[in-house]
């Protein structure tokens, strides 16, 4: 088969139509390289949200996948029984899996009102890919803040995540645009 070319497909779907977004976006219609929670086989995976039109989204989830790609991120949310939005994988690459106005099962508690993104990055150290060579930085355990080593996300993910975040809240009105409170150093209070 032949690749189509990545700027053909660069668009979210919400509420059953495009919209186009600046950045490499695969979604759930293309059928050679998406991956889609919207098949027969995977429709226990998600289910409508209380307002199907999607109005009440206001709020988005970052979660880091820990797998070794977007694709195996995919995999394993299938096997759990899980869904997910949109992914992120390490080339920069988005993936959209599900139509925003769907509840995917990601965050129990927000699934009704969010999207969830999972970004992908491999936690261990002795996992490094030499081909998409990462730093090894440390961060603090949101429970009991003792810090861990682990590899830093991508340059070209980092600068995704704001541009994705950018793009859904001028897709999605409903999401506020609220940053997370800082402290004195600049790092995000958790």
């Amino acid at each position: 088969m032949a690749q189509i070319p990545l700027e053909q497909n660069n668009a979210f779907i919400f509420n059953g139509k495009e919209h186009k977004v600046p950045f490499p976006t695969i979604n759930f219609n293309d059928k050679q390289r998406g991956m889609s929670f919207h098949t027969p086989l995977l429709k226990d995976h998600w289910d409508e949200r209380t307002d199907p039109t999607g109005s009440k989204i206001d709020t988005i989830v970052l979660h880091w996948d820990v797998a070794k790609s977007s694709k195996g991120c995919f995999d394993t949310l299938v096997k759990r029984g899980l869904s997910v939005h949109l992914m992120i994988d390490r080339d920069g690459t988005v993936y959209q899996s599900l139509d925003f106005t769907k509840r995917a099962w990601q965050a129990k508690g927000v699934n009704d009102h969010s999207i969830g993104i999972e970004i992908n990055n491999q936690f261990y150290i002795n996992q490094q890919d030499p081909k998409w060579p990462r730093k090894e930085v440390y961060s603090r355990d949101p429970r009991s803040g003792v810090p861990y080593k682990h590899l830093d996300f991508t340059e070209l993910q980092k600068t995704r995540v704001v541009q994705v975040v950018e793009a859904l809240c001028k897709v999605v009105p409903t999401i506020p645009r609220i940053l997370p409170p800082k402290g004195k150093d600049g790092k995000i209070i958790t």
